[in-house]
């Protein structure tokens, strides 16, 4: 099965969330519905002095991108174990730099910084800025590099051009590709260079003194049939980014051949920028036409020659998920039908281009997403691929004609993704736990013997990169305690080198403990003010996002730096809460099929109550909630839906109309758009009800971007209007300029500021 990438679903003031997870469904009026109690007598709450709420943290926050910038990225070791090459920059410069760290003797240095090869400010075109929204990418500088297995050559791009590095110089120069280019990469023997420009895909020769001309690879694309560029619907929901892939001698290139034709058009114009010309976007909406996704192998040597088709079973699995080519393996795709349900690893036959099924798979109601499989073994003997066929994540051995040899990583494990492997010792190594709210890394064999954890702290959240190699990995570690710890390390033990980082320490800490409540041990982070009292009773802002794919609960306490803030100047209490349909708990916990709302906000409204029952300082009466793009959703469907139990809520880039968001809803609710479950779980629905003595009216904050292509301005428009009409009111904040991200600190800074206020002037 497929599995969106382990990603952390933060919804915040400051950017949005990667992906929008689906929204939930429409439950019963208020009325049906109990509201928590809280324990104890309910006294008028205790005068507490104020201070102005100052935008100095909020825009530190932001200007530090979360201060993470110092923090090292990417880290990524070379395919010899030598060398782990990574990403910096400083708080006082966002540009990154390439770095490295040698294995052997624990050195950092720099290798090449962005200003020695470009002076003036970076120039990125419109199809690199969508890109980086994709990918929710901050920041500038270097945000792309890749070496050969040695790292004695490197590249990387800079606003829009390429540049290759040489260790035997110690220099970079420039490739003669011209500007604009976008997702290059390296063939296998690290002499030529692939990349996208102008819709078509070129090649480079990295050799010599620079000299050599780009080379054609496919001709007459176009901004509707664009050659080796991902779809939409690849970047912004399967995790693929990628749109070419070399073949293992070098000497073919496969590229998706996309038509947009039929494909909805939208107008993206920034109406705070009305002197700017719209852009025109191929928008794969709900119960629309999509891209038609084909593929095809040209050659490189002989690039005039006729690209061979790829075929496999397009009517039945138009979505090209994942694809892969390695080494002594065959041109290998995941395909999954629309409907999400059913999907095929197949094998290309390299001569024919005909597919041939290796396996299948599906679900009742859909697909889990795991990016990091098919893996296949260097020597093409068999691959590694996950499956939730059991009830929850496992990790399997296949052979080369795809019938299952071993369960490599068994349920029990708690399995996330795979992070290497070994061939040789017949050891796989991945990111698991049992427990939903952290991760430690594993070696599982499939050869016999039982799993081993390669964590030494059992409270953290982990992720590993070990690129290639199967020796040394690269490391980051966040903990319950806020430490984070970058690292590179070998699996016997004996490397383990802390990777500096230069970010700037919050001025504070979290003041965080983690719970469970309710029947379902619904996972808790509570977040208290510094000055918290414990003879007093708090409000509580329930810091929301809910959907499959996501999880808000999670070991890493540096990611709520921002919540605690919040408490901080609310003199509140700030709850993040995982309950049904979220991550990390098993198939059956995450399917919450066409009544998603139902389930989350009843959910959310639970725990809320049974955290009153079991903390005599959290006021169950005075509720609010906050969540960016699906949190956004969330939010404003809480204090329509529960208004009972929610009795504020700030909603950033909520989808108001189902219909109006990409094909992701059609995997939750279905692919007609026109039937009832999208108008029950449709915010304009729920908005067009006038209040009423059983569903009062509550203080609502509404914040977009005005340049949204993710979630679009459209959304909140409608819903404001549909407010409107009913006679429910509403505060709208909208942000010119900005996108789904916020990436200008100020305005950053200003939706933090006024997020606050809105909590202290209604709770």
């Amino acid at each position: 099965m497929i599995r969106r990438a382990a990603l952390l679903m933060l919804p915040c003031f400051l950017a949005a969330c990667a992906g929008e997870p689906p929204p939930p469904a429409v439950a019963p009026t208020p009325t049906s519905a109990k509201a928590p109690v809280a324990q104890g007598p309910v006294a008028p709450p205790p005068v507490v002095e104020r201070v102005a709420i100052s935008t100095d943290f909020p825009l530190r926050y932001a200007k530090t991108q979360r201060f993470s910038l110092g923090e090292p990225k990417r880290l990524t070791p070379t395919e010899d174990g030598k060398r782990v090459l990574f990403l910096r920059a400083t708080p006082q410069d966002p540009r990154n730099a390439l770095w490295e760290v040698d294995v052997a003797t624990g050195s950092t240095r720099e290798l090449i910084k962005p200003d020695t090869l470009l002076a003036g400010p970076e120039v990125l075109t419109a199809e690199e800025k969508a890109r980086r929204e994709r990918q929710r990418i901050r920041g500038g500088g270097f945000t792309f590099f890749e070496a050969n297995a040695d790292a004695s050559v490197i590249v990387v791009s800079l606003s829009g051009k390429l540049y290759v590095w040489k260790r035997a110089t110690g220099k970079a120069r420039e490739l003669a590709t011209g500007p604009g280019v976008i997702d290059p990469h390296l063939s296998p023997d690290a002499k030529k260079l692939a990349y996208v420009r102008n819709n078509d895909v070129y090649v480079i020769s990295v050799e010599g003194d620079g000299a050599a001309k780009p080379v054609a690879i496919t001709r007459g694309g176009t901004e509707t049939n664009p050659h080796g560029v991902a779809d939409f619907m690849a970047q912004e929901e399967f995790s693929r980014q990628r749109g070419f892939w070399w073949s293992p001698d070098g000497n073919e290139i496969a590229y998706e051949d996309a038509d947009l034709s039929k494909v909805e058009k939208w107008t993206l114009a920034d109406p705070g920028k009305p002197e700017q010309p719209p852009q025109i976007v191929a928008y794969p909406k709900t119960g629309k036409a999509h891209a038609i996704v084909r593929l095809a192998v040209a050659q490189v040597r002989a690039p005039q020659q006729p690209a061979r088709k790829i075929k496999w079973e397009a009517e039945r699995y138009p979505y090209l998920v994942s694809v892969t080519w390695p080494k002594n393996a065959p041109l290998t795709l995941f395909v999954v039908d629309r409907e999400y349900r059913h999907g095929s690893v197949v094998a290309v036959d390299g001569k024919t281009g005909n597919a041939k099924e290796l396996l299948t798979e599906e679900d009742k109601l859909w697909l889990g997403e795991d990016p990091s499989v098919p893996r296949w073994l260097p020597d093409g003997s068999g691959f590694l691929w996950s499956t939730e066929r059991s009830g929850d994540w496992e990790l399997e051995l296949h052979g080369r004609d795809g019938a299952k040899i071993a369960t490599v990583a068994p349920k029990s494990m708690g399995y996330r993704s795979l992070v290497g492997l070994d061939a040789a010792k017949k050891v796989a190594y991945v990111r698991a736990s049992a427990e939903p709210i952290r991760d430690e890394i594993w070696a599982a064999p499939w050869g016999g013997g039982a799993p081993q954890s390669l964590s030494h702290n059992t409270d953290s959240l982990v992720y590993a990169n070990f690129g290639d190699n199967s020796r040394v990995y690269a490391q980051y570690e966040g903990t319950q305690k806020g430490a984070r710890r970058f690292s590179v390390r070998s699996v016997d033990g004996a490397v383990n080198i802390p990777v500096p980082s230069v970010a700037e320490e919050p001025p504070f800490k979290t003041n965080i403990e983690y719970t469970k409540v309710g029947k379902d041990d619904y996972r808790v982070a509570i977040l208290r003010p510094q000055k918290f009292d414990k003879a007093r009773r708090y409000p509580v802002i329930d810091y929301i996002y809910a959907g499959p794919g996501s999880y808000q609960v999670h070991s890493d306490a540096r990611r709520y730096i921002e919540q605690q803030w919040l408490a901080d100047v609310t003199d509140a209490i700030v709850v993040a809460i995982d309950v049904r349909g979220t991550a990390r708990r098993g198939h059956d916990w995450e399917r919450t099929p066409h009544n998603y709302g139902e389930v989350a906000i009843d959910g959310h409204a639970e725990a809320i109550g049974e955290l009153a029952k079991k903390y005599p300082e959290i006021d169950g009466t005075r509720a609010g909630l906050y969540g960016w793009s699906g949190g956004g959703y969330a939010t404003a469907l809480a204090v329509l839906r529960r208004p009972d139990v929610f009795k504020v809520g700030v909603s950033g880039a909520p989808v108001a109309d189902l219909r109006d968001y990409d094909a992701l809803m059609e995997r939750f609710i279905g692919l007609e758009p026109n039937n009832d479950a999208y108008d029950k779980q449709s915010l304009l629905t729920w908005a067009a009800r006038p209040p009423s003595a059983a569903a009062p009216a509550r203080p609502l904050l509404l914040i977009h971007g005005t340049a949204d292509d993710n979630v679009y301005l459209v959304h909140s428009l409608r819903f404001a209007e549909a407010m409107a009409r009913a006679g429910r009111p509403m505060e709208f904040m909208p942000l010119v300029g900005q996108t789904h991200m916020v990436s200008d600190p100020e305005s950053s800074a200003a939706v933090a500021k006024r997020t606050a206020e809105f909590f202290r002037e209604h709770l």
